[in-house]
């Protein structure tokens, strides 16, 4: 499996097989470059132009399969199962709901968090099961903060963590950088690693008995 991190929450992810999948095309408001590529399948979390590109959406050829409400689906032999979560610490009643997504494929089972803005509660912890890669929120503002996202971890127990949704060159939103997550993350002694790049290559036989955090530098970043 490739893993691009495309910038914020926006990632590209090509399984073994070939079929890709896009989560979360930003539009041209935030300051990173436009995602262009095509996928076999789109994942959105939730309607939010720093989350969901329309002009990007309408633009693509028929063929696609658009998932963004929470519920199972299985598309070319991969699973997504979308998970309803809170944007933020008021039951959604501040910025609404945005939708976790569990995909299983290539023989590992990710987790993209989406704007999570709250500890989820136990039920879904119970639901998601055993996680190989996460992808989560770390920025704060109008997420969870470097703390709750280290929190969240805590309970899943990811065997890889990636950050996302955090200041990087060009981004034009008021939330953190990476650091106070990183420095947490340290304390708590899990292994860092900075892969120097925005492509990931991950099989199920490279994951490693000790948690770690994979930083990765956006693609599309100026």
């Amino acid at each position: 499996m490739l893993i691009e991190w495309i910038g914020h929450s926006c990632f590209y992810i090509t399984t073994q097989d070939g079929k890709t999948i896009m989560i979360d095309p930003y539009d041209n408001t935030i300051g990173l470059k436009v995602p262009e590529k095509a996928p076999d399948i789109l994942l959105i979390t939730h309607d939010h132009f720093d989350h969901y590109n329309h002009e990007y959406v309408d633009g693509l050829k028929p063929g696609y399969t658009l998932i963004e409400k929470p519920g199972d689906n299985i598309v070319d032999g991969v699973k997504i199962r979308g998970i309803e979560l809170d944007h933020d610490e008021e039951g959604g009643a501040q910025r609404g709901k945005v939708v976790a997504y569990l995909i299983e494929t290539d023989g590992m089972r990710l987790l993209h968090m989406g704007d999570v803005g709250a500890m989820p509660p136990d039920s879904f912890f119970e639901a998601i099961g055993k996680i190989d890669i996460l992808m989560i929120p770390v920025g704060g503002t109008y997420t969870v903060d470097a703390k709750g996202a280290l929190n969240i971890m805590d309970r899943i127990h990811p065997n890889i963590t990636i950050p996302m949704h955090y200041l990087t060159p060009g981004l034009k939103l008021d939330i953190a950088g990476s650091h106070d997550f990183l420095a947490r993350a340290a304390s708590r002694e899990y292994d860092v690693s900075r892969i120097g790049g925005g492509l990931f290559d991950i099989t199920s036989d490279n994951l490693k008995k000790r948690n770690r955090i994979v930083v990765m530098e956006c693609t599309h970043c100026p």
